[in-house]
């Protein structure tokens, strides 16, 4: 708000606050809703806003108190006292804003002084420190001059704290500080000695090589709940005098030896040998700075590359990175309306030649512009839709790559489920023997990485302190600060970013930064009216739309975003999106830039956005919200909406695994339990607990098995919830669920027992899908028992009930079709009872079944059950043959727990069709990847298969294999392997 003149009265002159206009410039009187020279709707000031809001900032505290004064008041008259006072304060005062600081509080003979606020400056723990020697001299100076002896003790910490107006009215205090570090600097200042200035390690960090530091060690400080290291400050170190040489483009610094590897790896490719390289480091060590550099120097094979970037905002979206990277490839401009939408997909698909083949319908669907005939297409597929969607991203991927394919994927910690499959495909089909080709892969070392064998990975170490002074030296502008530059490499701690965005600080005319957040809260600074826009923008996202942001903005009564956004760009902290004369969104340069913006924002006030957002989304994106319910329920659930945030995340749980992408599926039902404890206690939170836990324990099933520890986690949850709902169907959903972890898990006889007491709850029940729901699991308890003429039983009463149409939703709910699954335990019975002919017949009516009703997880399940039988009757032809398809299916749908099994009896075939080594390795492989997703029912017989291929060379290990599962069997009562151990031990002792 500008202050103006306005009238003058008995020779006072009185100020009107006025609001200019952010179209024209004109200064209206405060309370003008609309501008008197445009027309132009007014809004308060976005700095004003931000003001009444609050924010948390990164703030060095000086805290000072005089020695003994109570002393000087016994000593001396209160007048006296009072002049000594005001000229300490004075001295103590000019200290601080000599440095730039501000004093936030006199109280008595202390003083409260902080760096950071109302404007940041990159080095004010610097300034902090210095202000604190000075005032140690200016009390020593004071001391001699007025002949009393005042001493002082300072203390200096950095920390984040909240700024903010505290109270209203007349009562209250503006730019008042609450945090933790005011206290530290206040409690540390009582352990220093008299002429004393300490610093905390956390200011030490900030300013590491400007201060001659003596280690106090850790202090305790009163009422704090951990000790402070602290350091005794003794003097300022006098500057570098080393000259920068001026400043041009910036070269790739320290990074030679990966970039040779790089080279490497492109001759390899362009011989046929084509590999993966993933490149890891920490965020602002350069990743993608040695990619640029890289495509560079290739020239027009780097120029053509394809490149997928991932981002943090859509992990959780299915293929989100690659139809991106598509609908930009084939210029379909957002927003477009269909026709022209459709008319650009089709276009560039006719210039790769994909228009008119199998891959035009599933790319149309995905993204989200098919005909209803291609949509029809689709639903038709089954469970080849999404080995379909993936061949038709691979095939996609390969036409629009150059001679040599280049692939690059950026920051896959943040790829979804689908797309890392998609590029393990990628990965594979460039390995593939005499096939040119190279796939970059940039990642975080703590996110998610490539699934399968780890490629050729570079990790990147920050830079040294040669390659760092280089890299400063040739990012500063001409005539830079040499001592600034000294700062720059000392703070970077050898992380490229820093060092750039520092010189790029100075470029700018900012100071330069202590750390890349009191950097970032600087240049914000610096740019009052664009602050508050780009922290409204950090809250939607690293990348955004403009006119998402715009809508925002109105929503919560921020000013027009298109001016400020023209600054954040000018500066550098963002880059527009989409054609260059009319960008339809932005984004910011670095996640980090993102990230620092969106914690200056106090949590209440990110709550507020999002929650804004979160209501403003429906209404305006519709479409946005159909397409990701995701990303509405992360700012519903940012916004404190917990229920319509459950909701949300329950929608985008359904609709991704209907899509076949459980991964997804399973993070968007654990999302939505998470928000369940901001939910209030009662039947209806029970209900919602045990609906979402057995929606997780379904899609966590498809992808890790029913033994995982998560599946029995979530069914246990889910039953004591419907214990305290008492409620009868989802006591036996949920004991279902229970009985059939522990089946897997090995733990045959507690899964029975637990199939005992739902039969007994099932006494008298007329629904019959219930009824069949019970019957399965039971029968195939008996099954795993030995018991197999009541197996059979039950398995042919599941036959009996089983209604196609009525039973079709059995497949989401429980993963699997029970008519499927009953046919496959009935062969392994016929087989046990000895006919064969009939176990044959069984078993490929099961596959029948499954192959004709396009469900993927049900014909892995009778595919794995071949492979059993198939082992039982001496045919490895044929379980390798089952095996294989296993394996395949399984791999598309990333079904890991069949994955494990296809290895298991996959590899025993191989070894017994003469491929020992490989069969061994394989089956060995298997054998891990079951023990791990918990599962340990298939243990016996793995290690018996492991045996027999062991006999002949290494009798000893496999009779101790033989008497591991033997044990295993016995502790967990699982005899449908007995026959197969004891005709092995039989072949020992004849």
């Amino acid at each position: 708000i500008t202050i103006t003149p306005c009238c003058r009265i008995a020779g006072e002159i009185r100020l009107t606050p006025v609001l200019p206009c952010p179209a024209c410039g004109f200064d209206n009187p405060q309370g003008m809703r609309f501008c008197g020279a445009c027309g132009e709707r007014l809004r308060p000031p976005a700095e004003a806003i931000a003001a009444e809001a609050g924010e948390r900032r990164p703030v060095t505290v000086l805290f000072a108190d005089l020695v003994e004064s109570s002393a000087l008041t016994a000593r001396l008259d209160p007048e006296d006292l009072r002049s000594v006072l005001l000229t300490y304060r004075e001295a103590a005062g000019a200290a601080v804003m000599r440095q730039g600081g501000s004093l936030a509080q006199h109280q008595g003979d202390g003083l409260l002084a902080r760096f950071g606020f109302p404007t940041a400056r990159e080095d004010d723990a610097a300034r902090a420190l210095r202000a604190g020697l000075e005032l140690v001299s200016e009390v020593e100076a004071l001391r001699g001059r007025l002949g009393i002896a005042l001493r002082v003790r300072v203390a200096v910490h950095s920390g984040i704290l909240v700024v903010a107006t505290l109270g209203h009215g007349a009562a209250g205090e503006p730019g008042a500080m609450v945090g933790e570090a005011t206290t530290v600097a206040a409690r540390l200042q009582h352990a220093a000695a008299p002429g004393e200035v300490l610093a905390s390690e956390a200011t030490r960090r900030l300013a590491p090589r400007r201060f001659r530091y003596v280690s106090r060690g850790e202090i305790a400080l009163p009422g704090l709940p951990r000790p402070v290291l602290a350091h005794r400050v003794e003097a300022e170190l006098p500057a570098g005098s080393a000259q920068a040489p001026p400043a041009a483009a910036l070269p790739l610094i320290g990074r030679e030896n990966e970039l040779r590897s790089l080279f490497s790896a492109w001759r390899d490719a362009e011989a046929g040998a084509g590999t993966t390289v993933l490149i890891e480091a920490e965020p602002g060590h350069g990743k993608s700075r040695l990619v640029e550099e890289f495509r560079a120097r290739l020239g027009p094979p780097g120029e053509g590359a394809v490149t997928i970037a991932c981002n943090a905002q859509e992990e959780a979206s299915a293929f989100r990175p690659l139809l991106a990277w598509i609908a930009a490839a084939a210029g379909i401009p957002p927003r477009a309306a269909p026709a022209e939408a459709r008319a650009a997909l089709g276009n560039w698909l006719a210039l790769h030649g994909l228009a008119g083949t199998d891959h035009a319908a599933p790319l149309a669907v995905l993204l989200d512009l098919a005909s209803p005939t291609q949509v029809a297409e689709m639903e038709a597929a089954g469970r080849r839709r999404r080995r379909r969607n993936m061949a038709a991203l691979l095939a996609v991927l390969h036409a629009a790559a150059g001679p040599v394919p280049l692939f690059v994927a950026e920051d896959i910690h943040w790829a979804d489920d689908s797309t890392l499959s998609v590029l393990r495909s990628l990965a594979e089909s460039v390995a593939a023997p005499d096939t040119p080709g190279l796939l970059l892969l940039t990642r975080r070392p703590e996110g998610k990485g490539l699934p399968g064998p780890a490629p050729l990975t570079l990790r990147l170490p920050p830079l040294g302190e040669a390659a760092a002074r280089h890299l400063a030296a040739a990012a500063a502008p001409e005539g830079a600060d040499p001592a600034l530059l000294a700062r720059i490499i000392a703070r970077a701690g050898g992380v490229p970013i820093f060092l750039v965005e520092a010189a790029r600080d100075v470029q700018a005319d900012a100071e330069l930064p202590l750390s890349l957040r009191a950097g970032l809260t600087a240049r914000l600074d610096a740019l009052p009216e664009a602050k508050a826009v780009a922290q409204l923008a950090a809250v939607i996202g690293r990348s955004f739309r403009e006119d998402m942001l715009t809508a925002l903005a109105e929503a919560v009564g921020l000013p027009a975003t298109r001016r400020p956004l023209r600054r954040l760009v000018e500066a550098g902290l963002m880059e527009p999106e989409g054609p260059p004369e009319a960008p339809t969104g932005y984004a910011f340069r670095h996640e980090l830039m993102r990230d620092m913006a969106y914690e200056t924002l106090l949590r209440s006030r990110r709550a507020s956005l999002h929650l804004a957002l979160g209501r403003l989304l429906p209404e305006r994106f519709a479409e946005t919200v159909a397409a990701r319910p995701e990303l509405l329920a992360r700012h519903l659930a940012a916004g404190g909406a917990a229920a319509e945030a459950i909701s949300a995340y329950e929608r985008a749980a359904i609709r991704a695994g209907r899509a076949g992408a459980h991964g997804e599926a399973t993070g968007h039902f654990g999302a939505a339990i998470a928000q369940l404890p901001n939910m209030p206690e009662g039947l209806a939170r029970d209900a919602l607990e045990a609906r979402l836990h057995i929606g997780l324990a379904a899609q966590a099933t498809l992808v890790r098995g029913n033994a995982a520890p998560q599946v029995g986690e979530a069914f246990a949850t889910a039953h004591a919830a419907a214990l305290r709902l008492d409620d009868r169907p989802l006591l036996l959903r949920t004991l279902r669920g229970l009985q059939t972890f522990h089946l897997v898990r090995g733990a045959v006889a507690e899964g029975h027992a637990i199939g005992e007491r739902i039969m007994a709850l099932m006494e008298g029940e007329r629904d019959e899908a219930a009824l069949l729901q019970a019957h399965r699991p039971f029968g195939l308890g008996l099954l795993y028992l030995g018991r197999h003429a009541e197996a059979r039983r039950h398995l042919e009463q599941v036959l009996a009930l089983y209604d196609p149409a009525r039973d079709e939703p059995h497949r989401f709910d429980y993963g699997s079709d029970p008519a499927v699954l009953a046919r496959a335990h009935l062969a392994w019975v016929l087989w046990f009872q000895g006919e064969a002919a009939a176990a044959v017949a069984m078993d490929e009516a099961a596959v029948a079944a499954a192959r004709g009703m396009g469900h993927a997880h049900s014909l892995c399940f009778a595919l794995a059950f071949r492979c059993v039988l198939t082992q039982l009757s001496g045919r490895p032809e044929a379980t390798l043959a089952a095996a294989a398809e296993l394996r395949a299916v399984a791999a598309a749908q990333d079904f890991a727990y069949w994955s494990a099994w296809a290895a298991i009896l996959g590899g025993w075939a191989r070894g017994r069709l003469g491929d020992r080594a490989a069969g061994e390795a394989e089956l060995r492989r298997g054998l891990r990847a079951y023990e791990e997703m918990g599962a340990g029912l298939l243990r016996p017989l793995g290690l018996a298969l492991l045996a027999e291929l062991l006999l002949p060379g290494e009798p000893a290990e496999a009779q101790r294999l033989l008497a591991e599962a033997t044990e295993h069997g016995r502790r967990g009562s699982i005899v449908f392997s007995e026959p197969m151990i004891a005709d092995l031990r039989r072949r020992f002792d004849p």
